[in-house]
Order: C-alpha cells, then sequence, then structure tokens
C-alpha cells in the first residue's frame, strides 16, 4: 500500500516548475559518491568475459575467442558523468579520434540501472506488484518534470518508496546484485559487439542495416554470456523497463505508418521481431546447451516473449499514457 501511496502523491502533487530534465535525476554528488564503484563493477564483469557470477579462476581468455580478443583488443572503456540531454539506460558505442572504438557506459545511467535491479529485487522479495515499476517508466516518458515534487524527475527508489538501504537485506541484495550484473553482462557484451562486427554509425547505412546490427549485437551478447552459464534475466528486465521508454507500435495509428518510422528514422527500435528473437534464442539453442538447468533458460526465454507480447499490443501506449496521467497501479 505505501507504494501505491506514494506513486499518488507524485501524480497528485502541484509543485512549480523548474528547468529541469532527466540528466539530472540524481544530484552531483549521489553520482560522484558512486561513480568508482560504479566503474569497478564494469571493469570487473569485462575482466571475467562477461561472466558476473564465475569466480576468479575463469578469466576473459575462457569466454571470448582468441579472435574475438583480437578483434576487441582496441575497445576502450568511458564512464562519463551526465551532461544535458543524457538519458537513463542510454549506452552506446562510439569512436575516439583515431578511430578506435569507445563502449560508453555513463554513470547515470549505471546507477540508474543498479536502482532499477534493486527496485525488482525487492518488490519481488516484498510480494508486491512490480506493475508499479512500469508506471514509473510510464511516467518518465509520459509526464513533465513539472508534474513531480520538486520539478523534478525521481529516480525509481524515491518514487516506489523504496528505503536507500533496501540492499541491507541480505535476500534483497543477492537478487538485485545478480540483476545489476546480468543487465551490465548483455549490455556490455551488446557494445561490445557493435565494435567487433565494425558497425558503422547510423548515418552513414540504411534504418534496416541499423536494425540488423542490433540483432548481430544481441545476439553475440547472449552467446557470450551463455558460454559462462550467465542468465539474461537482467537484460529480460532491461528490455521491460525499456518498452515504457520508447517508441513503439502502439504510439502510430496504423502499422504503416509505424513502419515508416522504423524505415526513416529508428535505428534501434524495441520492435517485436528483434524481442521476439532473443526470446526464442534463449529458450530455443540456448537453452538446450544449459542441461540441468535448461528449464530456467526456456523461462528466461519466456518472459523476455512476454515483452514481446506488450509491444505487439496496440493499446500500450494508450494506456501507458493512462495510467502515467492518472495513476492507475
Amino acid at each position: 500500500m505505501r507504494l501505491f501511496a506514494c506513486i499518488l502523491a507524485l501524480l497528485l502533487a502541484h509543485a512549480p516548475a523548474r528547468a529541469t530534465e532527466l540528466a539530472d535525476m540524481y544530484p552531483p554528488d549521489v553520482l560522484a559518491a558512486d561513480a568508482v564503484r560504479l566503474q569497478n563493477a564494469v571493469r570487473k564483469i569485462y575482466a571475467l568475459g562477461l561472466a558476473p557470477t564465475l569466480t576468479l579462476t575463469l578469466t576473459l581468455t575462457l569466454t571470448l575467442t582468441g579472435e574475438e580478443k583480437a578483434g576487441l583488443s582496441a575497445v576502450k572503456l568511458e564512464f562519463p558523468m551526465p551532461q544535458p540531454g543524457d538519458d537513463p539506460l542510454d549506452f552506446y558505442t562510439t569512436a575516439d579520434p583515431q578511430g578506435r572504438p569507445v563502449v560508453v557506459m555513463p554513470i547515470l545511467s549505471l546507477k540508474a540501472l543498479e536502482d532499477m535491479a534493486t527496485a525488482y529485487a525487492w518488490v519481488q522479495k516484498r510480494g508486491l506488484n512490480a506493475s508499479t515499476i512500469d508506471l514509473y517508466y510510464a511516467m518518465l516518458r509520459y509526464r513533465s518534470p513539472d508534474r513531480f515534487p520538486g520539478g523534478r524527475y525521481p529516480d525509481i527508489l524515491t518514487a516506489l518508496a523504496i528505503p536507500k538501504n533496501a540492499n541491507d537485506d541480505k535476500a534483497v541484495d543477492r537478487l538485485s546484485l545478480s540483476l545489476r550484473n546480468e543487465a551490465i553482462a548483455f549490455i556490455l557484451g551488446h557494445k561490445l559487439g557493435h565494435a567487433l562486427f565494425r558497425h558503422k554509425g547510423y548515418g552513414e547505412i540504411t534504418r534496416q542495416q541499423a536494425r540488423d546490427d542490433e540483432v548481430q549485437s544481441d545476439r553475440f551478447a547472449l552467446d557470450v554470456m551463455a558460454r559462462s552459464a550467465t542468465p539474461p534475466m537482467g537484460a529480460v528486465l532491461y528490455f521491460q523497463a525499456q518498452a515504457y521508454r520508447f517508441s513503439h507500435r502502439g504510439e502510430f495509428p496504423t502499422p504503416l505508418a509505424f513502419n515508416d518510422y522504423l524505415m526513416t528514422v529508428a535505428t534501434h527500435p524495441m520492435t517485436v521481431d528483434r524481442i521476439e528473437g532473443m526470446a526464442r534464442h534463449i529458450s530455443g539453442p540456448l537453452a538446450e546447451r544449459r542441461g540441468r538447468e535448461r528449464e530456467i533458460w526456456v523461462g528466461i526465454g519466456q518472459q523476455l516473449a512476454k515483452v514481446a507480447d506488450l509491444l505487439r499490443d496496440g493499446d500500450l501506449a494508450r494506456s501507458s499514457h493512462s495510467r502515467a496521467d492518472v495513476g492507475v497501479v
């Protein structure tokens, strides 16, 4: 009940508007305090070959092939602090002035990802309604900051009244850490896939090629995680949050209008085909290699297929907008 009361308070507050944006979600001192810790978490996963649950005896050489290691030898990791216009949960690959690939993992996005994992762990261990998390991400998309207390977008723990020390609960801490690391491993693997396959910038290729590149990088990330027996449940929750954050079929009047958007505007959209392709890959060939863990992987694939069902729903945008506007959970 406290979750619902907090959501209602956020929605009904009438605070004076002031200039702010999603990049201002966390105070600078909060991000500065966590920056080194978050960087170390990413670097450790990268050093372990995208295998966050493995022991230190399993290193990069046992997870990535020699060809992959060679192809990624020039990759750099960067962890910038927020800039105006930055969006939480946004990660990307770029190149430095010498043309070497750079995987950018912003501190804002890592913090938001970590808090998302904590929120999912908290509601699961407390037996609460996880749809409040979906509502939170819908609010970020459909509500302006002046509709929130203090005229600022709240972080997810504040919005859902989850205590900042939620991870003092050992069960919550274990689950949230696992979900966070799995999500980081997938995102990092996906961005490394872009670097490995030398994908060009979106301004240099067709929108169809851009979407094909996304699928290839998705597959690479999942395959590398499967080699290290790392289940991608955290990645599923990341995509579930993204389903409420970006344009999808339900926001367009007709399938033709959505297809026009895909062919002329979108670069890496959340499409049904893309999500279903990952779901089939997880519950099919990857699950078949998991032996006694097969059912876990099948279940993860089925969970991701539900995200595709969300995206297939032509009424998703309208219902999300309505829920965010009136606070229906």
